[in-house]
């Protein structure tokens, strides 16, 4: 280009120029300074442009189609590139199983499928007669009367009585969340024994020098283990004990107490120590839930291990609240403990059947893809009136309603099917969206269940009745 354009003035310029000298020798003109420039600067140049105008308009034009094929041609890598990988997150949905034994869920309102009926019927917390605020009136809470009934303190303790009343209170429901799970536990403590008998003969020595086993008779001791039937049975290596706790009982809880409570409870079941595992995990609210979700994924692949969850949290408690108040004046305290009794998908109990399996599908981009693969009769249960996902957002933030509807939208599933359990905790929020998650094995068990959170967007859960 910068050729023809310079070979274009060149022409010119020569041309114009050999015509003027010529014509201004014949007429004998003397030209002026501004006459020169005028002629071999000025003249040459306009004309040039005007040669060359029709080849920049062509070149301009061409520019124009090429930008706009690149342009077309970016979109369309854009857009496949995006469909790419709405296709390889498809692909990559990753679904883990658990089978859920026994379920149990206590609240102020009462236990399981009451707690359900509670929430559907929007029932609110009610005067605490043994809290008050800053003003000696009486505040609302949620408070579980039946541990006032079954829960004794000393009159005259010393250290800290209010701190100690609420840990008691959370052991007290620990210990009722135990007593919920006994049935389950003895088959489990059975299963335990037998399979130690079958396949590890260390532990099977142990067992028989179990004091339950043990008898001053050593006749009598010799007969009994001759009676001792040792049957194939699935192995089970242990019995694993989650105990999820708020991180703000992290420096006062005393984990002693808790492991021996819990071994001698299991020990009177007959299981050994030696097949028992606890842990106690302190949870903060902002993690809970993918805290909450890394725990079942862990235990999914425990193909010969048994898992007791235990979720527990009390705040009711004068000094708790006291300090609480100082920021939040109607700060409104809760209590609440749930259990479950869960193992990986290929786990066997003898004598014990599942009652509901639970899948959590990960990396979910399109919920429609996923409810076709996971719930094929979505459409009939979205048909129907009666609620079936939990959702364990704040109903009042309209961030939340936002995404809760854009993520549902692809599907039949409508706003009224929807039950939130936000609103029975009150500010007592740490370990609230664990104990939702683990309430919605006592949804109806005609249908398919589904757990949501905005906490974890691209995850879904699914109870199924076995």
């Amino acid at each position: 280009m910068n050729k023809l354009v310079l070979g274009t003035f060149s022409s010119i310029f020569l041309l114009l120029g050999v015509i003027i000298i010529y014509y201004w020798r014949d007429i004998q003109y003397e030209p002026s300074s501004l006459d020169l420039v005028s002629y071999f600067l000025i003249w040459p140049v306009v004309l040039s442009i005007i040669l060359l105008a029709p080849y920049f308009i062509y070149q301009a034009y061409q520019s124009y189609i090429r930008c706009r094929q690149q342009h077309h041609a970016l979109l369309e890598h854009q857009s496949n590139k995006a469909q790419t990988e709405h296709e390889l997150k498809v692909e990559e949905i990753q679904c883990f199983n658990l089978n859920i034994f026994s379920s149990s869920v206590c609240h102020t309102w009462g236990e399981n499928t009451t707690i359900i009926d509670g929430l559907k019927k929007f029932k609110s917390p009610e005067l605490d007669p043994h809290l008050e605020n800053s003003y000696g009136l009486a505040v609302l809470s949620y408070r579980i009367q039946m541990l006032d009934h079954i829960l004794e303190l000393e009159e005259n303790e010393q250290n800290e009585e209010d701190k100690v009343g609420r840990l008691a209170r959370i052991k007290a429901l620990i210990q009722q969340q135990l007593e919920q799970q006994t049935e389950t536990l003895m088959q489990v403590a059975e299963h335990l024994k037998q399979s130690a008998l079958f396949y590890d003969s260390e532990l099977a020595y142990q067992y028989r020098m179990h004091p339950g086993w043990s008898n001053t008779d050593s006749s009598s001791r010799d007969a009994d283990e001759q009676c001792i039937s040792i049957k194939p049975v699935p192995r089970l290596n242990r019995l694993n004990i989650h105990i999820l706790l708020s991180d703000n009982v992290l420096h006062v809880w005393d984990e002693y107490s808790s492991r021996e409570m819990l071994s001698n409870f299991m020990q009177s079941l007959g299981t050994i120590s030696q097949q028992i595992h606890l842990q106690h995990h302190y949870i903060a609210q902002q993690s809970a839930y993918a805290d909450w979700l890394n725990l079942l994924d862990q235990i999914s692949k425990q193909s010969q291990e048994f898992s007791l969850i235990m979720n527990v949290d009390s705040e009711i408690d004068q000094t708790f609240l006291d300090e609480k108040m100082w920021g939040v004046d109607d700060y409104l305290p809760a209590e609440f403990a749930s259990s479950w009794c869960v193992a990986a998908e290929g786990v066997k109990i003898n004598n014990l059947d599942a009652i509901k399996t639970l899948k959590v599908a990960n990396n979910v981009g399109n919920l429609l893809t996923c409810l076709n693969q996971v719930m094929p009769d979505h459409a009939d249960q979205a048909q129907q009136e009666q609620p079936f996902v939990l959702v364990l957002d704040d109903a009042t933030d309209i961030k939340n309603i936002k995404k809760n509807n854009q993520t549902f939208l692809p599907t039949l599933i409508e706003p009224y099917h929807f039950i939130y359990t936000h609103p029975i905790f009150g500010h007592t929020q740490q370990l609230t969206k664990i104990f939702g998650f683990m309430l919605g094995t006592h949804l109806s068990k005609e249908m398919t269940s589904m757990i949501y959170s905005t906490d974890q967007a691209l995850t879904h859960a699914f109870f199924k009745s076995m």
